[in-house]
């Protein structure tokens, strides 16, 4: 496994756009952010880790697989794939058409950042994100390419790159909003059908795409008590 540092975290290569050090802006907490567009088939990433940061990939066109965690994740137009600080994962392709958007969260000493720190290891390793993400990014980019002042590119970068923060966090509870999911439908199936099998948490959170706490919250909302509650209640029904 290759430990990379920020400032080696994305080498330039013939189809990267854009990568920019936000530290440089004083926004130290954002040491990589960039662009990727593949306009041929490209060699994909070995098995690395980012020191003390998290990577956020969303993925604006095409698809592409990421491996992390013991599992296989396939990134699709939308989709944000999330890699947690020491988190060895790698790329698995990078096929033409493929498109992304791309940043390295590190958290420092202040109060804020320890805050999104923290709200950030609790998010699951795939979801589909709201439509405010790309916008998010594009804004950053015209700052860093913009003629503003020092002092005010710093202010607003901060600002801007917080509002992406909160809109990647926000968007776990998007499937919260829209109410019964198609796979929160098929694990209460699963339970009712096979009982006698075990539904690990962790295991039905990463099929759901959300956290722990919006995953329970979901379930309970939905079907009038938690997970194992509920799969009891199969095994009950399923011993009468």
């Amino acid at each position: 496994v290759e430990s990379l540092t920020p400032s080696s975290a994305f080498l330039p290569r013939k189809n990267r756009t854009k990568v920019y050090d936000l530290g440089e802006f004083g926004v130290p907490t954002v040491p990589v952010i960039g662009q990727t567009s593949y306009r041929r088939p490209d060699e994909p990433s070995g098995w690395h880790v980012h020191k003390g940061c998290v990577e956020f990939i969303y993925c604006t066109s095409g698809s592409c697989e990421y491996e992390s965690g013991g599992r296989r994740h396939c990134l699709k137009p939308g989709m944000m794939f999330v890699s947690r600080a020491e988190e060895a994962h790698r790329q698995l392709d990078c096929p033409k058409g493929y498109s992304s958007l791309y940043m390295l969260f590190k958290p420092a000493g202040d109060r804020t950042s320890r805050w999104f720190g923290t709200a950030v290891a609790k998010l699951p390793r795939l979801f589909t994100c709201g439509r405010t993400i790309p916008m998010r990014f594009g804004r950053i980019f015209s700052m860093v390419e913009g003629n503003r002042p020092r002092e005010e590119a710093r202010i607003r970068l901060q600002t801007e790159t917080r509002a992406l923060l909160l809109d990647i966090l926000d968007s776990t509870a998007l499937t919260v909003r829209k109410g019964r999911s198609d796979a929160l439908d098929g694990i209460a199936e699963r339970m009712r059908n096979h009982p006698e099998c075990e539904y690990p948490i962790e295991r039905l959170v990463e099929e759901c795409g959300m956290s722990k706490a919006s995953f329970m919250e979901l379930f309970k909302m939905t079907f009038g008590r938690p997970p194992y509650a509920y799969l009891l209640c199969c095994r009950v029904d399923a011993a009468k």
